[in-house]
């Protein structure tokens, strides 16, 4: 993705609206996947086409998505990354978010989205993962 430099001498009121438009219409912005079977965050990172959003539906299971260890991922999927997992179903199941190991999401082993459009938007400092925006 690549992003316009704003100069010193441009005139806001014009130049940001037009080249943060550029930008949203020129690159995916997010990626998205939906998914109703297990998973692992990022996994298709070695395709070059990393998922940002993961729409889960889980019908009466539960979906576990492991999250991969943070001290050994490396390119695109490192630290500063932000995904965000979201139950989209009604049914009856739940999505478990897994890091990697010891690894924890603000000091827990394991999260739970049990509701309809329960989310979590996650980050990781190299060492573990922190929830930065939930539902």
């Amino acid at each position: 993705m690549s992003y316009d430099v704003l100069l010193q001498t441009d005139d806001l009121s014009e130049t940001v609206p037009s080249k943060i438009n550029s930008n949203f219409r020129t690159a995916r912005f997010l990626n998205r996947a939906a998914k109703s079977a297990s998973f692992t965050v990022w996994d298709d990172d070695t395709s070059g086409v990393p998922y940002d959003v993961y729409l889960v539906t889980t019908a009466s299971s539960t979906i576990v998505a492991t999250f991969p260890d943070v001290t050994t991922v490396t390119g695109d999927a490192y630290l500063g990354r932000v995904v965000t997992v979201m139950k989209v179903d009604s049914g009856g199941g739940s999505v478990t978010l897994d890091p990697d190991g010891s690894q924890t999401i603000n000091g827990a082993t394991t999260v739970s989205l049990s509701s309809q459009y329960n989310y979590r938007t996650l980050v990781s400092d190299g060492v573990e993962w922190f929830v930065i925006s939930s539902s």
